[in-house]
């Protein structure tokens, strides 16, 4: 059973402390447009992991790039430029998504190749150096125009076991093909699996705050229906 974690300024402080290096050097990867290295200032949204023994969340940049963190790596990052996942955020300037293409379906298959290769993973090892198992290409929207934006994808097949499951994946890159740059990234596979950072402050269990302080555990009763995130938390000790 998963155990909340009482969420303070300072243990959310000191774990975007440590997720931001992790961050920055996928940023850098993936030759990202985002100044290099990120800091707490270009943070404009954190949500922690509230859980114990968990150390991951998500960040909002104030360029509006996202990026999430869990199980020892980063696992996904999208760019407003990305057509398949930003657009419903975005459906009044729809008009950004709208461009040409500037490179072939081969070549966007082999940056999205590419870019898994320099974020530190052997393409051999997940068959990402054969053909894409799924692939969506740009096309023309009735009322906007070209949409210069593909999704590249790479799957395990469907597991019969619980083995076949410790060894199945999915791997996944969005591609502007008019700027020819990566606007999106899933990995998902227990294979990618590193070890948490640490994080240099220990944090309290919820339950045992609420009896430190004499009271009940606190159950929301009118939480969203959809995930909003949480304001990043700062206090005078923020990161740099």
């Amino acid at each position: 059973m998963l155990q909340l974690l009482h969420m303070t300024a300072t243990y959310s402080n000191a774990m975007l402390a440590a997720l931001l290096p992790h961050f920055s050097e996928c940023a850098k990867q993936l030759d990202l447009p985002i100044a290099q290295p990120i800091t707490a200032e270009q943070v404009a949204h954190f949500s922690p992991s509230p859980y114990k023994n968990s150390i991951g969340g998500a960040i909002w940049l104030t360029n509006h790039d996202w990026f999430v963190f869990n199980n020892g790596f980063v696992r996904g990052f999208r760019s407003p430029d990305d057509w398949f996942t930003m657009a419903d955020e975005n459906w009044d300037h729809l008009d950004r998504y709208v461009g040409k293409d500037n490179m072939t379906t081969n070549e966007a298959i082999e940056l999205a190749r590419n870019s898994f290769r320099k974020l530190g993973y052997n393409p051999e090892d997940f068959h990402v150096d054969e053909p894409p198992t799924a692939f969506q290409g740009s096309h023309d929207n009735k009322q906007l125009g070209h949409i210069p934006c593909c999704k590249v994808e790479w799957n395990s097949p469907e597991a019969a076991s619980q083995e076949e499951f410790d060894q199945s994946y999915k791997i996944c890159f969005d591609i502007d093909m008019q700027s020819k740059q990566a606007v999106g990234m899933t990995l998902m596979s227990k294979r990618f699996f590193q070890p948490d950072p640490k994080v240099d402050v220990q944090p309290e269990l919820e339950s045992d705050y609420r009896k430190r302080m004499g009271g009940k555990m606190f159950f929301r009763t009118n939480a969203p229906t959809r995930f909003q995130p949480s304001p990043i938390i700062q206090t005078n000790s923020a990161p740099p």
